[in-house]
């Protein structure tokens, strides 16, 4: 057998799911409040998975609602270090949608994609269903438990999904954009 002199690696193709969590877990209570007084504002998703939504109360609600605003400073120091972290400098982004919802019992969330964006989750309740990341067309899957407070952070082509719910499930979800 020939001895080598180094094996270097090639990676072909690389798909990764950070995960971290909230620093300051106070800040979910003003979420958890938030929702406790407008949660009849929510809609219905259009498909049949009980799941309701802030979308038709504000596209952006990290900024449209003014206690949030502790919240997303915290967000975005995250995607800051985060960014730090992959390109060893400073990249400015911005978040361009953010969102809540509300899963009930059974509730549940199709295979979906976010788009060509940085996207995060923030779990805000305790008994998380799974989230199920999957790779095509490999079919590789791979699902992640989250704990209150968690936050993960995804390329937003990756398509992901979440698994049937035992309990009501609330998440806010968000996408952001590297800007040049």
């Amino acid at each position: 057998m020939t001895e080598l002199k180094t094996i270097d690696e090639l990676i072909l193709k690389k798909i990764s799911v950070y995960y971290t969590s909230l620093e300051n877990m106070h800040l979910l209570e003003t979420v958890h409040s938030y929702i406790e007084n407008n949660k009849d504002k929510f809609t219905e998703k259009s498909w049949n998975c009980n799941i309701k939504t802030s979308k038709t109360i504000s596209q952006n609600i990290l900024y449209d609602i003014e206690e949030f605003n502790h919240l997303a400073t915290s967000l975005e120091n995250i995607i800051k270090e985060l960014l730090y972290k992959n390109f060893k400098k400073y990249t400015p982004f911005m978040i361009f949608e953010s969102w809540i919802n509300i899963l009930g019992e059974h509730g549940y969330q199709e295979p979906h994609l976010h788009g060509d964006c940085g996207s995060a989750v923030l779990y805000l309740t305790e008994n998380n269903s799974e989230i199920e990341f999957i790779i095509y067309p490999e079919d590789l899957r791979k699902a992640i438990v989250p704990k209150k407070g968690a936050v993960l952070l995804f390329d937003g082509t990756t398509y992901h999904r979440v698994v049937e719910s035992k309990h009501e499930r609330m998440s806010l979800a968000f996408n952001f954009n590297l800007l040049k």
